[in-house]
């Protein structure tokens, strides 16, 4: 994608000259004030905050008030320290008076950083679905996943961490889609960041239900599936699957592949205890294994 720097800046050509730099400057390569790898998008998307904030003479305390954030969370924003949600960047664009996607065409590049390849045609679908059923045997769901476990599993990249609580956005929408968890219960007991960390995101989960969310356990001994997280998704009418293989996962449309899944899907949701005694289950686990 190319993107036009010129027609997003708010002022002239002084201005779309900086917006230029902040953009080419950047180098691979770089770290943070931890030492860490930054992301040279992360790094952009900062820059060209500032540079809009400078041109339009806000001050960055006054946008951060007007955000909602302290000073801190807007400066880690501007030095690529932190990488911000999608409705965060769209209210720094509407603060700042920029056109429409000015920053998000550069917000939504992150996805290709912190994301495997072969796992972004399965984030498309899932962001179109009206209907999402999903297995998990090992581990708590992405959709459902705290930012500590989150932050566990991805072995800290914060990166790859923000763009797993943005996935999560889906849930929130005015009108979600339907989503249908069962979980077998050996994934209540695989720690992940601790102890506080577990405890955490199964009282997370046992709060997470709602007319549009449920969640169930499954017993392991009578699930019919022991190996093979997979979802299915419906998007326009039509079914869809991700599943998840030892080396990477697979996105599929294909009639057997989905017949297959189909069944073993309402197979274990039979084999699954009922959904008030699934979050009794799962309280009861985090206060007797993670306290």
């Amino acid at each position: 994608m190319t993107f036009t720097l010129r027609t997003a800046l708010p002022t002239g050509p002084i201005c779309t000259r900086r917006a230029g730099e902040a953009w080419s400057t950047v180098k691979s390569g770089e770290r943070d004030v931890m030492g860490r790898q930054t992301s040279p998008t992360l790094v952009t998307l900062g820059r060209l905050v500032r540079t809009y904030r400078d041109a339009s003479g806000i001050l960055q305390k006054d946008l951060a008030n007007r955000l909602g954030y302290s000073d801190g969370w807007l400066s880690n924003l501007e030095t690529g320290q932190l990488r911000p949600r999608s409705e965060q960047v769209a209210s720094i664009e509407e603060n700042l008076n920029l056109p429409r996607g000015a920053l998000m065409a550069v917000y939504d590049q992150l996805d290709n950083e912190s994301l495997p390849g072969w796992f972004r045609p399965w984030l498309e679908e899932e962001r179109r679905a009206a209907l999402v059923r999903s297995f998990e045997v090992a581990l708590v769901p992405g959709l459902l996943q705290t930012d500590e476990y989150a932050r566990a599993l991805l072995q800290g990249d914060e990166a790859a961490v923000a763009a797993r609580m943005d996935r999560q956005s889906i849930r929130h929408r005015e009108t979600p889609p339907a989503l249908h968890f069962v979980l077998d219960e050996a994934v209540f007991y695989r720690e992940r960041g601790g102890a506080k960390a577990m405890y955490d995101q199964l009282m997370a989960l046992a709060d997470s239900p709602s007319p549009r969310l449920t969640i169930q356990v499954v017993r392991s001994a009578v699930n019919p599936r022991s190996l093979g997280a997979f979802t299915i998704a419906t998007v326009d009418g039509n079914d869809v699957a991700y599943v998840e293989t030892a080396v990477r996962g697979i996105v599929t449309s294909g009639r057997d592949d989905l017949a297959i899944l189909s069944e073993a899907w309402e197979s274990i949701k039979a084999n699954a205890m009922p959904q008030n005694e699934s979050i009794e289950f799962i309280r009861r686990t985090a206060e007797e294994r993670w306290t």
